[in-house]
């Protein structure tokens, strides 16, 4: 058994206390714009889930983009710069039916996996969240809903 150094146990300084400055150590914090996105599936719409749908490649990419958007983007700046899409959606024809549920305010974002497979999302930016909405295996049916 290794003994404990005496400069440790017996403090010799300020009568047995700790010196001010080793008490007082700034705890060391991260900057909140250093965060990744936080992604939520709390607005997820099941109802037009086809996440079980999704080919190999489909799928792949869609993790791929998860895990770029949890590890690697802080501001809207960086989804472009790890070519994460953020097409905007209206509401509009059968785009609708995604924004049951959803504030008036909401800014809707598809996100083209491959093919016609689409993520609907939105992100709140102060608070770094990207809210799921559905994940489809098809595109809706309608071509004039983007703006």
């Amino acid at each position: 058994m290794t003994e404990i150094p005496k400069k440790v146990i017996e403090p010799t300084e300020n009568n047995g206390e700790l010196p001010r400055q080793v008490a007082e150590m700034p705890q060391e914090t991260e900057a909140p714009e250093a965060s990744p996105y936080l992604i939520s599936f709390a607005k997820y719409n099941e109802n037009m889930c086809e996440l079980e749908q999704l080919g190999n490649n489909k799928a792949k990419k869609l993790i791929k983009s998860l895990k770029a958007i949890g590890t690697k983007v802080r501001s809207t700046a960086d989804f472009q710069r790890n070519y994460i899409d953020r097409i905007p959606v209206r509401c509009e024809g059968a785009y609708k039916k995604l924004f049951n549920g959803l504030g008036a305010d909401i800014e809707l974002r598809e996100l083209k996996l491959q093919e016609k497979a689409r993520m609907f999302f939105f992100d709140i930016e102060p608070e770094r969240i990207l809210y799921i909405v559905a994940i489809t295996e098809n595109h809706l049916e309608t071509e004039q809903t983007r703006r």
